[in-house]
């Protein structure tokens, strides 16, 4: 089986993932409660987006443009509605143009090529958005 640019981003996902639990290393009891919010929303992140989620190649490349894309769901979900399911956190992530500057690409030449010529058509949904 050849190795998908999928597999490629839920490797990076669990990379992304790694590095976090491993930032909880030595954290204090009382800081791990304080943040418990932040955990579950990396957790949950992590869990949806490498056990079900159907990505689209558009979704697929443009979140390789990122180094983490985990961290990008994370904040969107920790911050969404309470009525907001995982599938609207992501449609509302595609019509957020925002995320290309806030968050460190992988290569400084892609985000000049994403400027240039928009996101993947997985994420231009203009009907949505007015974007």
């Amino acid at each position: 089986m050849a190795y998908t640019k999928k597999d490629q981003l839920i490797d990076r996902i669990n990379g992304n993932f790694d590095s976090f639990k491993c930032s909880l290393d030595g954290v204090s009891r009382a800081k791990l409660f304080d943040g418990a919010e932040r955990i579950a929303a990396v957790k949950e992140a992590h869990r949806t987006l490498t056990d079900g989620y159907d990505f689209e190649d558009g979704e697929t490349e443009f979140y390789l443009l990122f180094r983490d894309p985990l961290t990008i769901v994370a904040d969107a979900w920790e911050n969404r509605d309470p009525t907001a399911d995982f599938d609207d956190v992501m449609f509302d992530l595609a019509c957020d143009e925002s995320i290309i500057t806030e968050y460190p690409l992988m290569m400084d030449g892609c985000l000049n090529d994403v400027l240039n010529t928009g996101a993947p058509d997985g994420h231009r949904m203009c009907c949505c958005c007015g974007i």
